[in-house]
């Protein structure tokens, strides 16, 4: 049997937690919408929101160290 772990997040470690998901989903969207609707254009687009991701997976990472 595990052990059950429990995390609990504080307000701004929730906030950066789901400010991650959204980017994610809008990082999803335009990645669908250029294979969908390959007149789009939307590289730039898909590059701004990989940054956004990153930024926000380099805050969970140092969490991850603490």
């Amino acid at each position: 049997m595990q052990a059950v772990i429990s995390m609990k997040l504080t307000t701004k470690n929730k906030h950066i937690f789901l400010k991650c998901v959204e980017e994610l989903n809008e990082l999803s969207v335009e990645l669908l919408q250029a294979v969908n609707k390959p007149n789009k254009n939307n590289m730039g687009k898909i590059c701004d929101e990989i940054q956004d991701v990153e930024k926000y997976i380099e805050m969970i990472k140092e969490l991850c160290l603490k």
